[in-house]
């Protein structure tokens, strides 16, 4: 009896203990299970908070390339620097267990990559990290098709055309002629251009006048032996972005280059008969003559309220520095009379006409470009214009206007 009272006893402690192991192997397993259940969670948890960290970097560093105006700053690197760097970092950021870096690298002027890695710290010695880099460029203010050395916006009425050219030489170099209504060449008048010719109405060109286009003036098929110029009539109307003369104003008022007259400004910096060399950028509250045979030499941009004339005097421009704005922007006329001249790098902007009257005297040679209601050229002078549209469009920039950004590219690395 006792033998087979110890064989039960045996089998029961000997089921017991196999659903005792049973059931720790299942809680083990359970656990486990759970465990890591918990860990796949936090990391989650931590992968998507290192990834919203990154991105905020990435705002941030949008934030800085647009508004950031401290001389060196990320604004002034981006716009201006063709491998610059500016680096930061927050720890912490938005929360107290993250952090980002940043760094903007420019690989060309108005251009750069943006990376940012976003951490969160999961527990002791762990952490989660993520990284994004974004391609980010200036939004070009013209379209990439656009590359008119003279661009006519307005109707000018029925009694002339947009662009009218009276026995004068006109060469437009790498560029094309554009107008919104008409074209009309007279007397004489010699016109070569080495891209097209588009009008929203149409091109008058009779007897005595020549218009030559999509040729070389220098080059080869040279303008001189390929006439052939079908120019494009009816075309689609263009608009260009205006220029905001306000904000030009209150740039010359912070630089202490704001006259409320033309007196103002010639007593002050343009002396009658003498060559002048001035930089920066000027605002008359009216109308300005450049006369008396002053000669002014500028590194920067001359804005008026009124109308521009030159005669007799000559004026000059260049940018102050690569990639600033040069050129002469009026809200009436630009007429450079007989004895005036105008030459230089920059954009001539007329809210109204520009006009370049005759003269044998004097030759234009001008790089960049010419936009205005209506354009008339005069009389003997000869007119080269190169067309760049880099100065064109930096000059568009309104100074107060911060870059508009595309972001071209986007990648995430965990």
């Amino acid at each position: 009896m006792k033998t087979k009272l110890s064989q039960k006893n045996g089998y029961t402690l000997l089921i017991v203990l196999i659903v005792m192991s049973i059931l720790l192997t299942t809680a083990y397993f359970f656990s486990e299970g759970l465990f890591t259940d918990l860990v796949i969670a936090r990391n989650n948890k931590g992968a998507s908070a290192a990834f919203s960290l990154a991105e905020a970097g990435v705002q941030e560093a949008i934030y800085r390339i647009q508004y950031d105006e401290i001389p060196g700053g990320a604004k002034e690197k981006f716009m201006n620097s063709v491998d610059g760097l500016t680096s930061f970092n927050h720890d912490p950021a938005l929360i107290a267990n993250g952090s980002y870096s940043v760094s903007i690298q420019n690989n060309a002027k108005r251009s750069a990559v943006v990376t940012a890695v976003g951490y969160y710290q999961i527990g002791l010695g762990r952490t989660a990290q993520r990284q994004v880099k974004v391609s980010v460029a200036q939004a070009p203010l013209l379209p990439s098709d656009f590359d008119a050395g003279i661009f006519t916006t307005g109707k000018a009425g029925e009694s002339n055309a947009d662009v009218d050219i009276w026995s004068a030489t006109v060469n437009l170099f790498a560029g094309s002629l554009l107008s919104n209504r008409d074209v009309n060449l007279k007397f004489g008048s010699t016109t070569q251009i080495e891209s097209t010719v588009e009008t929203g109405d149409k091109v008058t060109v009779p007897g005595g006048s020549t218009l030559k286009c999509n040729c070389s003036i220098s080059g080869a098929p040279a303008c001189a032996t390929s006439p052939s110029c079908v120019p494009a009539e009816d075309v689609t109307e263009r608009t260009i972005p205006s220029i905001d003369f306000n904000a030009w104003k209150q740039k010359a008022i912070g630089e202490s280059h704001y006259y409320a007259t033309q007196q103002q400004f010639k007593n002050a910096v343009l002396p009658a008969g003498a060559e002048t060399n001035l930089t920066g950028n000027y605002y008359i509250d009216g109308s300005l003559d450049i006369d008396h045979d002053r000669i002014l030499h500028l590194n920067g941009v001359l804005a008026a309220a009124g109308s521009i004339d030159i005669t007799p005097g000559q004026l000059t421009l260049n940018p102050s520095t690569a990639d600033q704005a040069s050129g002469v922007f009026t809200q009436r006329d630009f007429i450079v009379g007989t004895s005036g001249n105008i030459g230089g790098t920059g954009l001539i902007y007329a809210a109204d006409r520009v006009q370049i009257d005759t003269s044998i005297t004097h030759q234009v040679d001008f790089i960049g470009g010419f936009i205005s209601r209506r354009t008339w050229f005069t009389g003997f002078r000869v007119i080269n214009i190169t067309f760049d549209k880099i100065i064109v469009s930096n000059s568009l920039i309104n100074p107060t206007e911060t870059p508009i950004i595309e972001i071209n590219h986007w990648e995430e690395e965990y």
